[in-house]
């Protein structure tokens, strides 16, 4: 079964580039280059630009933008490699005379760190750019196990160039780590994170983060009820133990008869049902008395009850 991040990139390349604009196509084009490119060196052509992603709608979108912009198709290859763990990659291969086309176009090179202009200058753009890095290096998270988007890099200024980019116009908390060799770009709360897929067009992984967010939600209301539940019963047994052993002290030591008639009759209900509410004793009373004037009652029991400790019988409830 495909993970959530591979069905997210899944939706999201099927995002029709065709009907975008041009300079939305070259947005993209640049964080692929920025995020998946490498350069390679061909004998006899020279240095040559490959990107390479292990998502095979995301390498076939790759050839159609270029395709778009260039009308030439490039070299699109699998490859199992023992670097990458035996796992496939697809690789696009550009000729040496393409690579200086893209360059030129999405004006980046093989040194490039930085974000160029023309991906910040306009709202389409951005979005564009923002779903290019997501294809082309980033990963979601599952739901269920927490909220988090990453963008692996291998240079540092590019990881914070990107960092500051989602800061700066999309207002997410964004980070930047070091892991290994790489660097990378973290995102790790929901708001954000569904700001984000809602700007690259994965509404269907909205939805789902959506749903598990809600059943998140009443699972936690239940268990909090439960747990409200739970601690209301044992501190109403504690409560109605307490209460029973201060009347068996009163009758042991002087006896119910000694009691006001009020606290004799709340003592008799309370032995006879240990497990009632107060609410429940002051309705089995004549005439019936609310909680607080129950819970005062049995608060003289325990304070009578209390002062008969090593006295005698002679005590004034």
């Amino acid at each position: 079964m495909k993970s959530f991040s591979v069905r997210t990139k899944d939706a999201v390349a099927r995002v029709e580039s065709a009907q975008e604009k041009s300079c939305c196509q070259r947005a993209e084009l640049t964080a692929a280059v920025l995020g998946c490119g490498m350069a390679t060196l061909v004998g006899g052509e020279g240095i040559c630009l490959c990107l390479r992603s292990e998502h095979a709608a995301t390498a076939r979108r790759i050839v159609r933008l270029i395709r778009d912009l260039f009308a030439q198709r490039p070299v699109l290859r699998i490859v199992h490699a023992a670097r990458l763990g035996g796992r496939t990659a697809f690789e696009v291969r550009l000729s040496a005379e393409l690579t200086q086309k893209v360059f030129r176009a999405c004006g980046v090179s093989f040194s490039a760190e930085t974000l160029p202009k023309h991906c910040l200058l306009k709202k389409c753009c951005r979005s564009a750019f923002l779903r290019g890095i997501f294809l082309c290096c980033g990963t979601i998270a599952d739901p269920e196990s927490g909220y988090q988007m990453e963008f692996l890099f291998s240079r540092e200024r590019t990881a914070e160039s990107v960092m500051r980019f989602l800061r700066a116009f999309f207002l997410v908390r964004a980070g930047v780590s070091e892991r290994k060799d790489a660097y990378v770009v973290y995102i790790r709360d929901s708001e954000s994170l569904l700001r984000l897929l809602s700007v690259i067009g994965a509404s269907s992984a909205i939805l789902e983060i959506e749903n598990v967010m809600i059943t998140k939600d009443a699972r936690n209301r239940a268990n909090r009820a439960a747990n409200c539940d739970a601690a209301n019963i044992a501190k109403l047994v504690g409560a109605s133990d307490r209460q029973l052993r201060s009347i068996e002290r009163i009758r042991q030591s002087v006896g119910l008869e000694a009691l006001p008639e009020p606290l004799r009759e709340i003592a008799a209900l309370r032995y006879e049902h240990a497990e009632a509410s107060l609410e429940e004793l002051g309705q089995m009373m004549e005439p019936p008395l609310g909680k607080s004037g129950v819970y005062h009652r049995l608060r003289r029991l325990e304070a009578f009850a209390a002062s008969l400790e090593g006295k005698e019988g002679t005590v004034t409830p």
